[in-house]
C-alpha cells in the first residue's frame, strides 16, 4: 500500500492527500508543495520486485506493500538530495555521446542503471550514484568495523544490474560506486577518515550464480509472504542490531519484534 499519512510538525497525523490539497496549519505547510508531493508519491507494487526491494528485509517490504503507514517528511531530506543529484548527472550524461544513462532494466527483477561509460574496445564501466553519510562510506572503504554487510549489499545491487545489462549486450568489466558524502567537509567526516566530498570506489564483480541465487531466493520469499501473510523475522544484520526497528522502520507497528522494541501493542 502507498504511504498513507504524514506526521506533522505539531505532532498530529494528516492523510497525504489532504496535506497536498490544503494544509490546515495556520502557519502553512512545513515544506514546499513540490517537496511534499515528491515525498508522498510511492510506487504501487506491480507483482515484480525491484532490485532495491529485494535488498531490503522481506518482512519490511511485505508490510510496506500490504499495510498503510506514516512518515515524517523531514526524514526524507537526504532522499530528495539524492534524487536531485541523480537528475543533474543524468541530464549531463545524455548530452555526451557514447554514454548510456538511466537505463531501465527489465526481467524477473527490475532495476535502473545510472551510467555506463565505454572503455577500450567493446567494454564498459558501470557506475552507480550514491549519497551516503561519512560513517557508512568509511565502512564501505574498510575504515570502520562491521562494514561487510554494507559492502555485500552494494556489490549485490551493482552485480544484479551488471547481469541484466549484459543480457542486453553490454560487456561490463568494471563496477564503481560514485559516492557523494552528505556530511562532507565537516568535523564528523574528518573524524571518520573521510577527507573528500565525493569518492569513486571500486565494487567487486561477484559470480553470476551467487547473485542470481540471492535475488531468486529473496523474490520467492517475498512472493510467499504475499500469498500466505507469513514472514520470517528480519535477521540481526538486517535489523542493524535492533537500531532499524527503533527509529528507521516505517512499519514497525505491524511487526511483533518492532512493536516489542518500541514498547507498544502490535497492530493488525
Amino acid at each position: 500500500m502507498p504511504l498513507n499519512n504524514f506526521y506533522c510538525p505539531d505532532k498530529t497525523i494528516i492523510p497525504v492527500k489532504d496535506c497536498l490539497e490544503h494544509c490546515p496549519r495556520p502557519e502553512g505547510r512545513c515544506l514546499s508543495l513540490p517537496a511534499l508531493t515528491s515525498i508522498g508519491k510511492t510506487r504501487p507494487y506491480t507483482g515484480k520486485p525491484s532490485t532495491t526491494q529485494l535488498l531490503n528485509p522481506t518482512r519490511l517490504e511485505y508490510l510496506q506493500i500490504t499495510k498503510p503507514y506514516n512518515a515524517d517528511p523531514f526524514d526524507y531530506a537526504f532522499a530528495l538530495l539524492g534524487t536531485r543529484h541523480h537528475q543533474r548527472l543524468e541530464a549531463v550524461a545524455k548530452k555526451i555521446e557514447g554514454l548510456e544513462s538511466e537505463l531501465y532494466l527489465k526481467g524477473e527483477v527490475s532495476g535502473i542503471l545510472d551510467l555506463l561509460e565505454p572503455l577500450n574496445g567493446n567494454t564498459y564501466r558501470m557506475i552507480d550514484y550514491k549519497t551516503f553519510g561519512s560513517y557508512q562510506l568509511a565502512k564501505l572503504l574498510g575504515q570502520k568495523d562491521s562494514g561487510e554487510y554494507d559492502i555485500l549489499k552494494l556489490a549485490l545491487q551493482l552485480n544484479n544490474y551488471r547481469i541484466m545489462a549484459q543480457q542486453l549486450g553490454f560487456n561490463i568489466t568494471e563496477l564503481k560506486a560514485q559516492v557523494t558524502v552528505r556530511d562532507g567537509n565537516t568535523y564528523s567526516a574528518k573524524r571518520n577518515g573521510i577527507d573528500k566530498n565525493i569518492y569513486l570506489i571500486p565494487v567487486e564483480i561477484l559470480e553470476d550464480v551467487f547473485v542470481q541465487e540471492y535475488f531468486l531466493t529473496k523474490a520467492c520469499a517475498l512472493d510467499k509472504a504475499l500469498k500466505t501473510g507469513e514472514t520470517e523475522l528480519c535477521d540481526y544484520q538486517e535489523r542493524w542490531g535492533g537500531r532499524r526497528c527503533k527509529g528507521f522502520c516505517a512499519v514497525f507497528m505491524y511487526c511483533l519484534e518492532g512493536a516489542k522494541v518500541n514498547k507498544m501493542e502490535v497492530q493488525q
